[in-house]
């Protein structure tokens, strides 16, 4: 059964019903979980006060879906902070490199440069990333088994993190939707947070990407520290104050240059990505 995924995780498993069936009622939660109705009552208010799920009557349903915006839709906004920012990520990447890959529209712009490499093996958790660089037949693309987000491609479930759990990757590199030195890396989704969590666990270098618009910010959930990850990769229209706050807490910051109205956008796309040669490591 799917519930005996989650091992006694209650919370985790609501989530996912609500994740597949956008509703669920308290008897059907009853006969799942084998509780009590007034014992599922108080777990779903206390979930409510979390800002999980929306009570109803008799049950509940999940959040509000315009938090968690389309991937057509977030491609479109900032995109030449987001191009510029890929492209600043893809200098880090050689040849050969195991490279776990988000689902956020920031990482999707890596797409491009990803097509140039002579090999690499990608794991990752969207179905738009796997789309976007099989045309590349030199790339060994993995993609996770989930329930998969209609609106953003993002893969989730109980199975979701057994790929990133299984392989070492050389670098991670993850989006959010939100940004802050106390709160660390966010996402408006707590099961996407969750496995992007893992991926990150799995790299040896961990970079989040976060365009300057999301910084100083709080998201639904966080879900890993600053002290956890390698450096954030943001653009050049991040408030310097908020830079040397970032800095001066330990963190490395990398500035990716926006092109402006006098500089031709080619001057980013036109500088080729590092190439050396590695192999894919296995974990026993």
């Amino acid at each position: 059964m799917v519930i005996d995924r989650f091992n006694g995780d209650d919370e985790s498993y609501i989530l996912y019903y609500l994740e597949v069936h956008k509703r669920v009622s308290n008897r059907d939660l009853c006969e799942a979980l084998h509780l009590s109705t007034s014992t599922i009552r108080k777990k779903l208010a206390k979930m409510e006060e979390k800002g999980l799920l929306i009570r109803t009557h008799g049950g509940a349903a999940s959040i509000d879906a315009d938090r968690d915006e389309t991937m057509k839709r977030k491609s479109r906004i900032n995109i030449l902070n987001k191009k510029a920012i890929a492209a600043e990520a893809c200098r880090l990447i050689n040849d050969g490199d195991v490279l776990a890959l988000g689902g956020g529209s920031t990482v999707a712009e890596m797409a491009p440069w990803l097509l140039k490499l002579k090999e690499a093996v990608i794991l990752t958790d969207s179905t738009v990333m796997s789309t976007l660089t099989i045309p590349n037949q030199k790339l060994e693309v993995h993609i996770n088994s989930g329930i998969v987000r209609g609106r953003t491609g993002c893969v989730v479930g109980p199975t979701s993190d057994i790929l990133f759990q299984s392989y070492s990757a050389d670098k991670a590199f993850i989006g959010c939707d939100a940004f802050d030195i106390e709160f660390g890396v966010g996402s408006d989704n707590i099961l996407v947070g969750k496995v992007e969590k893992v991926m990150l666990k799995c790299a040896r270098e961990r970079y989040i990407l976060c365009d300057s618009t999301k910084l100083n910010q709080n998201a639904l959930c966080s879900f890993i520290r600053i002290s956890e990850i390698t450096a954030l990769i943001t653009d050049d229209d991040a408030n310097p104050e908020y830079i040397k706050r970032m800095r001066d807490a330990g963190l490395k910051v990398i500035l990716a240059t926006i092109p402006r109205l006098s500089e031709p956008e080619t001057d980013i796309k036109g500088k080729d990505v590092p190439l050396e040669s590695k192999t894919l490591k296995k974990t026993e």
